[in-house]
């Protein structure tokens, strides 16, 4: 099963968010997020005010593929703007964990993103 992308763009608005302003890479790599996936305005707004209102939380996939599918996502928005901020690292390095990837996988997994990058 396919991760909901609705969700998935949930998690890299909240991570986009995490150090407290949006870069224009960022809103950049967000907005052709939303374009790639279909995702509606309405639901890029509902995202944004989620993150006025404080509410900054990360849904967990169910499944291995899914999992992975959004951490090289959370990859990708953290390298778009070409730094990492702490809080970016920290967001990222914890839903790692959470979703039971070790140092090692991390690692790999970071690798391949870097690898795709032109």
């Amino acid at each position: 099963m396919a991760i909901d992308r609705t969700e998935l763009f949930h998690n890299l608005v909240n991570l986009a968010a995490a150090d407290h302003k949006f870069t224009e890479e960022e809103i950049a790599f967000l907005i052709n997020r939303a374009e790639t996936w279909g995702i509606p305005s309405d639901e890029f707004e509902t995202a944004l005010v989620g993150i006025g209102a404080g509410e900054i939380a990360l849904n967990i996939p169910e499944t291995y593929e899914q999992r992975v599918a959004l951490l090289k996502e959370m990859i990708r928005l953290m390298a778009a703007d070409g730094e990492m901020a702490e809080m970016e690292k920290q967001l990222c390095a914890h839903a790692s964990a959470k979703m039971n990837f070790n140092n090692i996988q991390f690692g790999e997994l970071l690798e391949e993103v870097i690898r795709e990058r032109p």
